[in-house]
């Protein structure tokens, strides 16, 4: 088969969907499919993939976006594919698989970050004026609308949802394909050859209780909740929370330094292999506010660690509240928060719940969401056969 990716830009350095497009480009080559890849930008790319660079063009961002969507589906079209599939705002895609979720969704879910209900009004007035906003908004209800409709994956019932809310998609052309994870890499067994040396070099006493994060947007992913339900745990245990990502620490580590807590921080920057992390951590905690179904927390689960996130986390779903670790109902419960960080200090619970953490994503392999998403795509190849 002919199949094409469009995305905004193609660097497995930048992670998230990039990475995605990288890994199930290499698949479809080990396979023999022909791929085509659409962008704006490449960093490096899979050696046997044909590159389409589709230039932005416009005096506006916004613009420039609205170009390219419409630029992408011309490249898709004269390359004569069987099916195209769209990760990011691109045009003319016959599978439609947003690692995002919806626009929408996270709007409404960026909202809550604003605590005070008029400030957060007037963010919602500012952002319907927001050019970019409504470009934004306008190519993703293009997407869905298209005639023929393409097939829609959900990475997670929370983005299915949205899905079916805001934009009605059928259950006929809509599927639920969860991440995948490397199980080989994401080990119980890779974590613990690298656990005394990463927990040397990190500083760990012995007994320390080590409380993992990776994320780059901090403010979303719950950091400054972090910090506050940090500032109520007992100052008389032994305990640290290391911040792996590339976002500015400064007012983070400030706020933990007002609350009394900033010695117990670590801000060590973004990192190239997280696996040493993996292995120092105890407790892997993403107080999110939005993850349509977040990578790290699968990766976190596959190594064994028990996990503390929030029901607006997709890869929640693969959890059970108080078996592999704890579903916040939402990130600002920090009392709560701090109640189920203080319990997993107990060498005990977080031994139960790491025999458990394994099992919940052993289904959710790089093979297996690969298979899910072929079905979808020789779908989408069919019916574009059969319309003609």
């Amino acid at each position: 088969m002919k199949i094409g990716f469009q995305i905004e830009h193609l660097d497995a350095a930048r992670g998230g969907a990039e990475t995605y497009v990288y890994q199930f480009t290499q698949q479809l080559l080990a396979a023999r499919h022909e791929v085509h890849l659409i962008a704006s930008a490449f960093g490096s790319t899979p050696a046997g993939a044909f590159t389409h660079r589709v230039m932005r063009r416009g005096l506006t961002r916004w613009g420039r976006d609205m170009r390219f969507a419409h630029a992408a589906a011309r490249a898709a079209r004269r390359a004569g594919l069987d099916a195209v599939v769209a990760v990011g705002r691109t045009l003319g895609a016959t599978v439609l698989q947003p690692h995002g979720g919806t626009l929408q969704g996270s709007r409404r879910q960026n909202l809550l970050l604003v605590r005070h209900a008029v400030l957060r009004g007037l963010k919602d007035g500012f952002d319907w004026l927001n050019p970019r906003i409504r470009t934004h908004l306008a190519i993703e209800a293009e997407q869905f609308a298209a005639d023929p409709p393409p097939e829609v994956v959900a990475i997670s019932r929370m983005v299915r949802d949205d899905m079916k809310e805001f934009y009605a998609v059928s259950d006929e052309r809509l599927h639920l394909v969860y991440n995948g994870v490397d199980l080989d890499r994401f080990s119980p067994e890779a974590c613990r050859a690298k656990r005394a040396e990463a927990r040397a070099a990190a500083g760990l006493a012995d007994d320390a209780t080590c409380f993992l994060i990776i994320a780059h947007n901090f403010r979303l992913k719950g950091v400054r909740e972090l910090v506050e339900a940090a500032a109520r745990l007992p100052r008389d245990k032994p305990w640290r929370i290391v911040v792996i990502g590339k976002a500015n620490p400064k007012p983070y580590f400030e706020r933990a330094a007002r609350l009394g807590c900033a010695d117990r921080f670590a801000f060590p920057g973004a990192a190239a292999d997280v696996i040493p992390a993996y292995g120092a951590a105890d407790v892997y905690v993403q107080p999110t506010w939005y993850d349509p179904c977040s990578l790290v927390v699968l990766e976190a689960l596959a190594c064994g660690l028990p996990v503390i996130t929030t029901r607006f986390n997709g890869a929640s779903e693969l959890m059970q509240d108080g078996r592999e670790g704890f579903i916040l109902d939402s990130p600002d419960q920090t009392e709560r928060l701090a109640d189920v960080m203080g319990r997993l200090m107990d060498a005990d619970l977080r031994r139960r719940m790491s025999a458990a953490a394994r099992p919940a994503v052993q289904d959710c392999s790089i093979a297996r969401n690969f298979r899910e998403m072929m079905a979808v795509i020789e779908k989408a190849a069919a019916r574009k056969e059969a319309e003609k």
